[in-house]
């Protein structure tokens, strides 16, 4: 494992903010086989522009690299292309920031083309200003993951024009991507099926919260990947949901947020994050056993930057069965277990009562000739009750008002 230095800067803040950052940029190197050796935070009234820290700092790290044996140096905040380049030079040792060591992580983790394309995106737009900062980084082949299927694979040949040009090309290709899933959205509209977003941190318990509810509304399919890893989900997972004798609904798993996101990242996962945007109810999952207020904030920040922060929303806390501790939240929340489903039921109601809550009971008269309506409402409707009478068959079920305005020929008054 390649070794490393991080290194934070805080400026007018609460040193254990920056501490507990410079904590998770410890598992996020760690997540690419880089071994935290040592952390150094320097507390500075604002940021030195030729090295991000002070010059007094930098000789410090130089000396703690010759004696810790370092490799590569981490910065918790992203490096300009001047401090990236001066600080290469004047330590002699690979220099990354929070960014780069993110998109690297992503770079692993992306499974589809979607994701893949979005990831290489980012990476491109990151490097593009950083080109002769870069050069002396990526042309170090360290023993690590970190930059195995980053830009440091073609070493970005070095040449903008050649990296807009890629922008491009993956741009268009992500374009076709685009539309297809606005086809696959209009399609779900016109079937009047909501969908129901997960938001939230990365390794917050997204992915768990699926299962639980795909197995509480006894759906089939395939579990969604769980494991205890940062971005275990960059690819949006998508499941139809029905509790019985109730309308169906969607819910998309999306790739989790974290402190600091890269702006490139949010901006090139605008196909992914746009299920987020177009969704019609959010569930926000936070970590309730090693509750961070800090967490639900970047959640809320990132759906503010991408327009989606308007969406009506439930806050859900995870892992009850083993908190300690009853967190505490400014806002009402539901505080259920994936592993036990407490509360799970919950959830559920609560679900309902965002989606369907202007829904309203309608009788209706359906030929017999359009038998096959009688089915479509069985599959996606709550059916109160079936009459036959000589005229055709009584439906007496609950609609939602664009049903009603579908459905509004039948409807007796």
């Amino acid at each position: 494992m390649d070794k490393a230095i991080l290194v934070g800067l805080n400026i007018n803040q609460d040193e254990q903010s920056v501490l507990k950052s410079l904590d998770e940029l410890e598992h996020l190197a760690d997540a690419l086989g880089i071994k935290t050796k040592d952390k150094v935070c320097q507390n500075a009234k604002k940021i030195t522009p030729k090295y991000y820290v002070g010059s007094g700092k930098v000789l410090e790290i130089k000396k703690m690299i010759e004696i810790l044996d370092i490799d590569i140096v981490i910065f918790d905040d992203t490096l300009s292309p001047a401090q990236l380049k001066n600080l290469e030079k004047d330590l002699d040792v690979q220099v990354i920031d929070r960014s780069f060591l993110i998109m690297s992580i992503f770079a692993i983790r992306a499974q589809t083309k979607e994701a893949k394309l979005e990831v290489a995106l980012a990476q491109k737009y990151y490097s593009l200003p950083r080109l002769i900062g870069l050069g002396n980084s990526l042309s170090r082949q360290g023993g690590g993951t970190y930059n195995a299927k980053g830009p440091g694979e073609t070493k970005l040949e070095l040449d903008r024009r050649k990296i807009l040009r890629e922008i491009g090309q993956i741009q268009d290709e992500l374009e076709k991507i685009k539309k297809e899933k606005e086809v696959s959205r209009k399609r779900r509209a016109k079937n009047q099926i909501p969908v129901v977003a997960l938001v939230g941190y990365t390794n917050a318990g997204k992915s768990s919260l699926m299962n639980s509810l795909s197995e509480s509304l006894n759906h089939d399919s395939e579990a969604v990947l769980e494991k205890d890893m940062l971005f275990a989900t960059l690819s949006t997972k998508a499941k139809k949901l029905q509790k019985d004798n109730y309308p169906p609904f969607i819910l998309v798993d999306t790739v989790g947020f974290v402190n600091k996101l890269p702006h490139e990242l949010v901006r090139s996962f605008e196909s992914t994050l746009s299920d987020v945007v177009h969704a019609d109810l959010l569930i926000h999952v936070v970590d309730g056993a090693y509750f961070d207020q800090l967490q639900i904030d970047v959640t809320k920040q990132v759906l503010k930057e991408i327009g989606a922060d308007h969406i009506e929303n439930v806050l859900v806390l995870t892992k009850k069965e083993i908190a300690t501790l009853i967190p505490k939240v400014d806002e009402d929340y539901i505080f259920l277990s994936n592993r036990t489903k407490e509360n799970i039921d919950s959830l559920i109601d609560a679900i309902y009562g965002h989606l369907f809550k202007d829904n309203r009971i309608h009788v209706l008269k359906i030929p017999f000739d359009e038998g096959s309506l009688i089915s479509t409402l069985n599959e996606n409707n709550t059916i109160l009750e079936t009459r036959y009478a000589e005229d055709g068959t009584y439906i007496k079920t609950i609609l939602t008002p664009d049903q009603l305005r579908q459905y509004q020929k039948y409807v007796q008054k």
